[in-house]
């Protein structure tokens, strides 16, 4: 186990499981007062925008070289309430998928 996971693990066990507001899972996120998914304002502050037609927030990346190439970044809400993090390009093809687990958009 490496630094960063032991300080990760210490902080949990110690720190943040005696206070209740270091405690992820216990967060409330509100807007107008009306109580919103945490998650949504993390990618939004990333530049991700939500896209009506498709029921995901994206973004989309460029190269500055010739060809150009478009990739679509995007995080989909499944059913369960997870995350999917979805990148698209190459002929609009999948070529990257993974559920995000930790609530982490990186």
């Amino acid at each position: 186990m490496n630094l960063q996971d032991r300080f990760k693990k210490w902080f949990e066990e110690h720190v943040a499981s005696s206070d209740p507001a270091l405690d992820p899972d216990k967060v409330v996120c509100t807007i107008d007062g009306k109580e919103e998914d945490c998650f949504i304002g993390k990618i939004e502050g990333l530049g991700y925008q939500y896209d009506n037609g498709n029921d995901w927030y994206e973004r989309t990346w460029s190269t500055d070289s010739e060809p150009k190439e478009t990739i679509r970044e995007v995080f989909q809400q499944l059913e369960s309430g997870k995350w999917n993090k979805l990148m698209i390009g190459y002929g609009n093809q999948i070529f990257y998928e993974e559920v995000v687990e930790d609530g982490s958009p990186y």
